[in-house]
Formats: structure tokens, C-alpha cells, sequence
């Protein structure tokens, strides 16, 4: 009886776990699409270019991130940077969202940030949460962050509120792997 309710319970948990998972982004076998976001530091800094439509069909990955801690942020930064130093083929840009009002102070701190050793290959670059991109990639603005892995211009995977732990760096890596 005990083994019947605790596997009950356990089960209830489970189902609400998975009632209160955030989804967003565009989903495998979706196209990424042109936007301009102000790139504060990597391979296009000091503009506001397409990242999808200058790299092409490259391999990328593309971090999209709203309110997540920037110490989780800075460790799948890291990541893509040491990908893309293994790979020139492949660029990696991490994007936060901001509203008008606090973007250039954002901004300051990315910079700061991007100075860190193991971040200077990386792009990143701050886009207004009312841009339109936002809902063309269909960002949720409940997750912390996106994460979309995608070669010649469609999503191959995607991972909502990545963790930059050993476990989510792991996924990550596979992901790039898969698209090299």
C-alpha cells in the first residue's frame, strides 16, 4: 500500500514538475531569422549586423538571455568560446535582453564581462525586449534563457534555462558537436 501511494505521489510530482517547465524559443527543424541587435563585443562589435545573415551557414549557436545570473551566463559564454577557438567555422552569440531605459548600462557591464579571459572570441550583443526578433524566435520572457543550436540557418536543438553546470555544458557540447 505504502510502495502504491509513494509511487502515486512521486508520479503527481513529476507531471507538475513538467506543468511548470518554461517553453520558448523556435523549436528543431524551425528557420532562425534575420535581427539586429547592438553587439557590444566578438566578431561584430560596435554594429548592429545580422549575426545568422553574416555568418551564413555556418554552425551557430545563439543564447538568448533574460534576467538569468551572469555567472550561469559567463560559464555557456566560456563554452562557446573555447568551441569556437577549437572550430573557426563555428560563432556563437549570446544576446540580453534589456528595455530601452537600462540598455546602456547593460551594455557597460557586457563589456566588463567580455574583458574576462576565456570570453573574447564570443559575441554579445543587447536587444530590446520589444524588438520584434523576440517574438519572430519566440522568446519567452518567463525563461532565463533560450538556447538555440542551428547550421545553415534551421534549429537543430534548443534548451530552455540551460544551467551552466557540468551536466548542461556536457548537453551543449554534444549539441555543437552535432552540427560541425
Amino acid at each position: 500500500m505504502k510502495k502504491a501511494l509513494y509511487a502515486s505521489l512521486f508520479a503527481s510530482a513529476a507531471v507538475a514538475a513538467m506543468a511548470f517547465a518554461v517553453d520558448s524559443g523556435l523549436k528543431p527543424g524551425e528557420n532562425v531569422t534575420p535581427f539586429h541587435p547592438t553587439h557590444v563585443s566578438g566578431p561584430l562589435a560596435k554594429t548592429d549586423k545580422c549575426f545568422p545573415c553574416t555568418f551564413q551557414n555556418r554552425p551557430q549557436v545563439q543564447v538568448w538571455v533574460n534576467g538569468d545570473e551572469m555567472d550561469n551566463v559567463a560559464s555557456i559564454a566560456k563554452s562557446l568560446n573555447t568551441a569556437m577557438g577549437s572550430n573557426k567555422d563555428f560563432k556563437g552569440l549570446v544576446v540580453f535582453l534589456t528595455d530601452g531605459a537600462s540598455k546602456s548600462k547593460l551594455s557597460e557591464k557586457i563589456a566588463k564581462a567580455a574583458a574576462t579571459p576565456g570570453l573574447g572570441e564570443v559575441g554579445m550583443a543587447v536587444l530590446d525586449k520589444s524588438d520584434e526578433s523576440v517574438k519572430a524566435y519566440k522568446i519567452n520572457l518567463d525563461a532565463k534563457n533560450t538556447v538555440f543550436v542551428y547550421k545553415n540557418w534551421k534549429v537543430e536543438q534548443k534548451f530552455v534555462d540551460l544551467k551552466g553546470d557540468e551536466k548542461g555544458i556536457a548537453k551543449l557540447n554534444e549539441a555543437i558537436k552535432s552540427v560541425l
